[in-house]
């Protein structure tokens, strides 16, 4: 097969010359919380797109995406109704839908110039800086993806990137059968690399859900500063330092029913010595409003943040307070292995909510196959329910 990046000579060599793409990645997930029984689930989720080549900048993508399951009544999605109800939740349904399909135009084979534009329409991926507030939520089987007009651009300026879009559905992790809200939603994020030590990044995040989750309707408007500290380009075997530090004011907007005014906080440092490992310590702040209602990501990949185990993918009302410290390491037989421990607080009252503690070993078999075990364990405190989950996870794509 021709190179898909190569510009197509016709219509029918761009529709026939492109690329096949395929990721299938067997899960099984073992979780356990308080008041509820133990589930167990092994899916296989399996994507299948094609992408065609390029005329005159113009080109298309099409993805289909299907999750199965060898026992459906071993765990529980709420958000579908499937499964046992007694059981905890594992948000793995299953069914097949259409993950992203969209036209994009990259004027990028005959530009001349250093302006850099990359248009699409149509169902899409999209994740903006670290995901914490616009993201695909990869770790579930169903991902998050966006039906949409986005636009990503550099104006010209080198160090420059900016990208907007306008949102009218968001397909979530709970497949075809889940609710999957319309959306009159504008996204705005741009970014300006002043140095390697320092990135400025600000946005503007203006969601409203209809009657779907009218709740979930915000405004959101924030900066966050990132960069590299002691960073030598011509080494690759020196000690290095990563910083973020990011802020963001949300109130509500839209059809949200509740009026509320609420801020975030991050800042996270991480030391990193190539081919050794890492260490990282930061906190999040979600503050709430007089405990009425507290700083949501509607759009996050909520699973990275606050813990594997998943109990505070909506924030509550009384805001959370995460205090984190963790580390990685390369270990033998080209294992990558890290460990991360929370601590969690209410924003109202400073109330103890429990600690965290996060396991990760993973390793790349070949250049398309990898292997990954997980593990997380909530202690929880003043209702928070203790939760344990384990995962074992095989990738193969290409």
């Amino acid at each position: 097969m021709s190179d898909p990046d190569e510009p197509a000579d016709d219509l029918f060599d761009a529709l026939t010359s492109g690329k096949i793409h395929l990721d299938n990645r067997l899960r099984f997930e073992h979780a356990d919380t308080t008041g509820s029984r133990s589930s167990a689930a092994v899916t296989n989720r399996l994507r299948l797109g094609y992408e065609s080549k390029p005329i005159e900048g113009f080109s298309g993508f099409i993805e289909m995406e299907n999750v199965s399951t060898f026992d459906g009544d071993a765990y529980f999605v709420p958000a579908t109704g499937d499964g046992d109800p007694t059981r905890t939740v594992i948000a793995d349904p299953i069914g097949t839908e259409i993950n992203q399909a969209y036209l994009r135009y990259n004027p990028k084979h005959f530009n001349d110039s250093d302006l850099s534009l990359d248009l699409r329409a149509g169902r899409q991926r999209i994740i903006l800086d670290d995901s914490r507030f616009v993201g695909n939520v990869g770790w579930r089987q169903f991902e998050q993806t966006y039906d949409a007009v986005s636009i990503r651009t550099n104006f010209g300026l080198e160090r420059f990137s900016a990208f907007y879009a306008y949102i009218w559905g968001v397909q979530r992790v709970f497949g075809p059968d889940g609710l999957n809200p319309e959306s009159e939603s504008h996204i705005i994020n741009a970014s300006y690399r002043v140095a390697p030590e320092l990135s400025v990044t600000s946005f503007a995040y203006l969601l409203d859900f209809k009657s779907d989750l009218p709740a979930n309707s915000s405004d959101t408007y924030g900066v966050r500063l990132s960069g590299k500290l002691f960073d030598d380009p011509n080494k690759t075997d020196h000690l290095f330092a990563e910083y973020e530090l990011t802020y963001a004011n949300q109130t509500d907007a839209g059809r949200n029913p509740t009026s509320y005014d609420a801020d975030f906080y991050a800042a996270q440092l991480k030391l990193t010595q190539p081919n050794l490992g890492y260490l990282v310590a930061g906190y999040q702040f979600l503050g709430s409003d007089n405990g009425v209602f507290a700083f949501r990501f509607p759009l996050g990949t909520n699973h990275k943040f606050q813990g594997f185990a998943d109990n505070f993918l909506t924030t509550p009302a009384g805001g959370l307070q995460d205090l984190y410290f963790g580390f990685g390491a390369d270990l033998t037989w080209g294992i990558k292995g890290r460990v991360t421990y929370h601590q969690f607080w209410s924003d109202q009252g400073s109330n103890d909510l429990g600690y965290e503690i996060d396991v990760v070993a993973s390793k790349k078999l070949s250049p398309n196959w990898s292997v990954l075990a997980k593990y997380a364990y909530f202690d929880g405190d003043r209702t928070q329910p203790d939760t344990e989950r384990v995962w074992f996870m095989t990738t193969f794509k290409f």
